[in-house]
């Protein structure tokens, strides 16, 4: 019974453990499957790996040919933008350069225009210049040369009569003075005034003239004062009564009286 219970047991434990060998088993198939699969898309990975590379070479040189290919055509444009600039540079400073010979040329023009008008109005400056000083008189400008002709006569006049005036009461003087000097005294004293003439006719009761006489002409004469000495005022210019030699023995001209009332002149 026991065995049989044993070998009952075992055929189950058989059982159970081929049920579990089939399940791993197709676990087995199941995963190397799967493995399979995932190997087909780890190959196809790669394939697209290798197809991305390859198409990422080709497009940096794509990239590097269409780079070259820009620059060059950068530096062409370049080249040709210079070439056309130093044309237009070229072509305004021809330009330029004719203007400035242009301006120059008119600037001369323009130079020796004024000269010649300048030349024109010097010329014209001084025929007006000279036609003003040849200009003939206003009439009111020859009324007042003449009214001021006039007035210097008038006053040529008056100062001859004033001089005549003069004359007369400078021989009227030396004529009374010399008849003086006749009656009074005829050598008098002259001297200057002596601060200490005080005192000494304080000590001196002696009586002395007080008066003392104007010296005459004699007396003048032979104290040397006259034409060129020092003490005697200069006469007259051009006045023939000085021009005569008096002497105290000779009696004087008689004087002329003035011929008309005095008239003075008034400035304002």
């Amino acid at each position: 019974m026991e065995l049989e219970r044993s070998i009952d047991i075992s055929r189950r434990q058989s059982k159970e453990h081929m049920c579990r060998i089939t399940d791993l088993q197709e676990e087995l198939r199941h995963r190397e499957h799967h493995v399979s699969e995932l190997d087909k898309e780890v190959q196809h990975l790669h394939e697209n790996i290798s197809a991305l590379t390859k198409e990422l070479e080709f497009k940096g040189k794509e990239i590097l040919r269409i780079r070259s290919e820009s620059n060059q055509q950068i530096r062409l444009h370049e080249q040709d933008l210079n070439k056309r600039l130093e044309k237009e540079l070229d072509v305004m400073t021809a330009d330029h350069l004719r203007e400035k010979n242009i301006m120059r040329a008119d600037f001369n023009k323009t130079n020796e225009l004024l000269k010649e008008i300048n030349a024109a109005l010097q010329v014209s400056l001084e025929e007006m210049e000279e036609k003003y000083l040849m200009r003939e008189s206003k009439p009111e400008d020859i009324q007042m040369i003449t009214e001021l002709k006039a007035m210097l006569t008038e006053r040529d006049q008056i100062i001859k009569k004033l001089i005549e005036d003069n004359k007369f009461y400078q021989l009227e003087l030396v004529n009374r003075e010399t008849n003086f000097n006749k009656v009074f005294n005829s050598s008098p004293t002259v001297g200057v005034i002596n601060p200490l003439a005080k005192q000494k006719k304080k000590n001196d009761k002696s009586p002395t003239n007080r008066f003392v006489s104007v010296p005459n002409l004699s007396a003048l004469e032979s104290g040397g004062v006259g034409n060129g000495h020092p003490n005697r005022l200069d006469p007259i210019p051009n006045s023939p009564v000085h021009d005569i030699e008096f002497s105290s023995s000779k009696p004087l001209p008689q004087p002329v009286p003035p011929k008309g009332p005095k008239t003075f002149l008034r400035y304002q």
